[in-house]
């Protein structure tokens, strides 16, 4: 487990103890009074009560007597509502509970106010006099004996079980009427206890175990292990932390990527300058074998040095345009039509030179936005002298500056050359990437594209029919 995870277990384990303490407290705090609980209370309550303080009064002691007697003998029970004269008897003489005779003594002795539930009524005689009525106890289960206090007060309704017998067997009986004690004192505080050990538990690991494995997941990527993926591990989560899942895998699947990409280029530059150094390598033995031929050895080497000098500046241009952070605002504005007139117009001489004729459609007179003149007319020289080279004998290349639908310049270059095959189409923008006979390094395509994307656009090809190629560059205003 590591610290993250006893965190969280800590944090939520607290938090549940705290909310318990505090639904505990306010519980203790406003529960109802065990005296109070002794005395029945409410309307009716109250009301009999007052009938009986009315009876005292208005006639006396005798008169509320005689009234509660003549009930008793009527309906056979008595009523429920207790008089207990200053000498502590009920005016009828019944027992009165013992739970309640401390509270009478209080009120006469003055030592606590009256409340809902009991009266402390004067008589017309000027007696002191208690009213109240006890609140009713739970039935006894079936089989098992009333209590003694129980059987005082059905022996003072009237309601059978008389004399010390039958308070002796109530006596005996107490026992099984109170409830079982718990099998150890604060059982129900250690099974509580026990329950929010576990559920901070779970939370504790629910929530750290995707992050465990995160961890562990950037410690293989860190030791190059770049194959790993989280999601394929297990169930796949739909919350925020399975996004965060996907997306290390996401991060790891563009970095294997890149890494492959610098393998393949790296193999693809060894390869493109081992090829120019075997042949200098072989200009310069020739020369020394045969001194005679020093002019075509030199003329040869002179012309491998160019070559490796411009594959190396080719080299060179992309990983400036890959690593280029500069922002529109840093650059000044341009006229990108007159950048694409001047292109077509140098282009244009040599292709007259090949019997090839280059047709330049300006549908725009202007287009300013911010730029880096030197990039952008390298990308156009590449994509026109690309269409050149593959263009055969008496062909034309076509050049159309437009505005397209949604607001955006509009760049295509079309010519007549055998185009690539469309399984080939996605390695098109690779870096040495070679079609046909005509090939060069396989460089220009791949600048020409950083070129337009460092500047906010796109750089797009298709296959033409029936022969052909179409490139469309669309790059945004910015003003």
């Amino acid at each position: 487990m590591g610290k993250l995870f006893w965190k969280f277990f800590f944090g939520f384990w607290l938090c549940l103890i705290a909310a318990a303490l505090a639904t505990g407290s306010a519980l203790y705090l406003m529960r109802e009074k065990p005296a109070s609980s002794d005395i029945a209370e409410g309307p009716r309550t109250q009301f009999m009560l007052e009938t009986m303080q009315e009876v005292l009064e208005g006639k006396g002691p005798l008169a509320l007597q005689d009234l509660l007697e003549r009930n008793r003998l009527r309906t056979g029970n008595a009523v429920p509502v207790f008089a207990v004269s200053q000498g502590g008897s009920d005016i009828l003489g019944r027992e009165i509970p013992e739970n309640i005779r401390p509270r009478v003594n209080a009120l006469f002795a003055g030592l606590e106010q009256a409340e809902p539930g009991i009266l402390k009524v004067t008589a017309k005689d000027q007696s002191q006099w208690i009213l109240f009525i006890p609140r009713p106890r739970k039935p006894a289960e079936p089989g098992v004996e009333p209590s003694d206090e129980h059987a005082k007060q059905l022996e003072g309704r009237g309601e059978g079980l008389r004399g010390e017998g039958t308070r002796g067997e109530g006596r005996r009986h107490r026992d099984a009427l109170q409830p079982p004690l718990p099998p150890f004192p604060g059982a129900g505080l250690f099974a509580a206890l026990l329950a929010s050990l576990l559920f901070a538990g779970v939370l504790a690991y629910t929530f750290s175990k995707p992050l465990n494995t995160l961890k562990n997941a950037f410690r293989e990527a860190g030791k190059g292990r770049l194959g790993i993926r989280i999601s394929r591990s297990g169930r796949q989560r739909t919350d925020e932390m399975g996004e965060l899942l996907s997306g290390f895998d996401l991060m790891a699947s563009e970095i294997e990527a890149r890494i492959e990409q610098q393998k393949a280029l790296l193999h693809d530059v060894s390869h493109e300058l081992r090829s120019p150094l075997a042949r200098l390598n072989l200009a310069v033995g020739l020369a020394r074998q045969n001194p005679a031929q020093l002019d075509n050895s030199l003329s040869r080497i002179e012309t491998e040095a160019e070559r490796l000098d411009h594959l190396i500046g080719e080299l060179l241009n992309l990983s400036r345009l890959e690593s280029t952070q500069s922002t529109h605002s840093a650059r000044a504005t341009h006229n990108v039509i007159e950048l694409l007139g001047a292109v077509v117009e140098d282009a244009r001489f040599e292709a007259q030179q090949q019997n090839k004729h280059i047709e330049f459609q300006e549908l725009l007179d202007s287009w300013a936005m911010p730029c880096e003149p030197e990039v952008l007319q390298r990308a156009f020289d590449n994509l026109i002298r690309n269409a050149v080279k593959h263009t055969p004998d008496g062909g034309k290349i076509e050049v159309v500056a437009r505005q397209s639908t949604q607001g955006a310049l509009c760049i295509q270059v079309l010519d007549d050359g055998p185009g690539v095959p469309a399984e080939l189409m996605g390695k098109l923008f690779t870096p040495f990437f070679k079609h046909g006979s005509k090939a060069g390094h396989g460089l220009g395509l791949a600048i020409a594209r950083k070129s337009i994307e460092n500047h906010g656009g796109t750089l797009t090809a298709r296959q033409r029919q029936p022969v052909g190629m179409e490139f469309e560059l669309v790059l945004p205003r910015f003003l």
